[in-house]
């Protein structure tokens, strides 16, 4: 890190090679460049000479990095001897939109599931499995139809664990 006297001291960080790809929009143009450095306030990039003609001086510009968009306005520049140009950006403000948390779409789309253990699952099988058994017993099932029907669904259920079980042991 590099440190440079100021009214304040700041420090600059190298940016990596492989981290280092980024492009400016400027209106509805789009510039392919470099990040050189990164420090609280701004940043340093590297421009081609054709690219650099094409900027527009005195309005903000969104530097689109590894998912980040900041607003940035140009604060100085200088013309390499490989032809490119390095730009001073300070940074204005970050309109990365936060991440979403929930949203509209159903969880089956949003996220991995789990085993949903609540107690309003619980009371609605409860209830079912209630109005179920209710409707086997005797005097009203008797009434409607349905006791011999759901005692013998019952009854095979209860066979098919018994002999599986039986098999198992």
């Amino acid at each position: 890190m590099v440190a440079k006297d100021s009214d304040s001291e700041f420090f600059r960080c190298p940016i990596t090679a492989e981290n280092s790809s980024a492009w400016l929009r400027i209106r509805r143009r789009r510039v392919n460049v470099q990040l050189q450095e990164a420090s609280i306030d701004g940043f340093t990039i590297l421009v081609c000479a054709v690219d650099a003609t094409r900027l527009r001086i005195g309005e903000p510009w969104m530097l689109m990095h590894d998912g980040a968009t900041l607003e940035v306005q140009a604060q100085w520049f200088f013309q390499a001897a490989d032809g490119r140009v390095q730009i001073g950006l300070r940074r204005l403000r970050d309109l990365t939109p936060p991440p979403v948390i929930g949203g509209w779409m159903p969880r089956v789309f949003s996220r991995p599931q789990t085993p949903d253990y609540s107690s309003s699952s619980l009371v609605l099988t409860c209830g079912v499995l209630a109005m179920v058994l209710s409707l086997a017993l005797p005097g009203v099932g008797d009434k409607l139809g349905t006791s011999s029907r759901i005692q013998s669904a019952i009854n095979g259920l209860y066979g098919g664990i018994r002999s599986a079980i039986g098999n198992w042991i």
